[in-house]
């Protein structure tokens, strides 16, 4: 059985009248008839009693009707219901991300956003661990470094450069290092999630450090505290110790030797129909994504 023709019956029924049905849906009056026609076919028995003024149902048009005008009219109310929800900006976020990057660059971003759209509520998981998106109800995820997950849409918003650091009375007590190799033999703060450092020369040369930390972290702000007090020396991304350098807190070290950095990327549900509230925010970091490129141009 075709169940757009029942539909088209029960719209007939609804409206009382062939014509009602066809300004309701749409469609010519002549195929509204053809439909009901085309319905009682399968079926096989009429659902309608035709006269030129009014129609009528039968004993088994009656029963249809009765029986299925619910369940279409509850569905309509669903497919509704549903539509407002994926193409209204309203609802909550659920959003992930690591700690220090939300600190650093996303906060004012994800504020901005909820002035813009004030019906949308966020709900931030800051965490410096990779959570299971699924399990926890995630609707948005940034993450540092390649990943792929499975069913996930991988945005890379950016790259995330390094800087090898230390306070000026560090090098003071310890002097500075010629080559990356030096740095084995000092005290380093090493990021929990990053203990290995890998760097490239100016001329291609490659090399990767693993040396004895210091102090060792989960939480990037703690790390650049622990460098300024001249705890040992710091690999740690631009967005967070930029300032610092820049403020003469910190002095960049080995300039001729560039740390490799890491993707910055944020994934959201691979599905064909995204909630209106997912994909504006998408579309609204994608927007300040490329005004941040622009500033690490200069």
């Amino acid at each position: 059985m075709d169940y757009q023709n029942l539909f088209i019956f029960i719209k007939v029924m609804e409206r009382g009248s062939f014509l009602g049905a066809s300004r309701a849906l749409g469609m010519p009056t002549s195929t509204v008839s053809r439909r009901v026609q085309h319905l009682e076919e399968s079926l096989g028995y009429r659902l309608l009693h035709r006269s030129a003024r009014k129609l009528a149902l039968t004993e088994a048009g009656e029963l249809f009707f009765r029986r299925c005008q619910p369940l279409f009219s509850e569905l309509e109310q669903a497919t509704k219901a549903l539509d407002g929800e994926l193409t209204s900006p309203s609802g909550e976020l659920r959003i992930t991300a690591p700690v220090s990057l939300s600190n650093e660059l996303l906060d004012p971003w994800f504020f901005e956003f909820m002035e813009l759209y004030p019906k949308i509520r966020l709900e931030l998981v800051l965490v410096n661990r990779n959570i299971d998106l699924m399990d926890e109800g995630i609707d948005i995820a940034f993450r540092i470094g390649e990943i792929k997950l499975k069913d996930w849409v991988s945005r890379s918003l950016f790259h995330s450069r390094f800087t090898l650091c230390a306070s000026p009375e560090f090098i003071e007590r310890h002097g500075l290092p010629d080559h990356p190799s030096d740095l084995a033999g000092l005290p380093l703060v090493i990021p929990r999630r990053s203990p290995i450092w890998h760097f490239q020369h100016q001329d291609g040369e490659r090399c990767s450090i693993g040396g004895e930390s210091r102090v060792r972290v989960d939480e990037l702000s703690t790390a650049v505290k622990a460098i300024a007090s001249g705890l040992g020396v710091g690999n740690l991304p631009n967005y967070v110790v930029g300032g610092s350098v820049e403020d003469g807190t910190l002095v960049r070290l080995l300039p001729e030797w560039e740390p490799i950095g890491r993707e910055v990327q944020m994934l959201y549900p691979h599905r064909k129909y995204l909630p209106a509230k997912v994909r504006l925010f998408v579309e609204f970091i994608m927007e300040k994504v490329e005004l941040y490129r622009e500033t690490l141009k200069h």
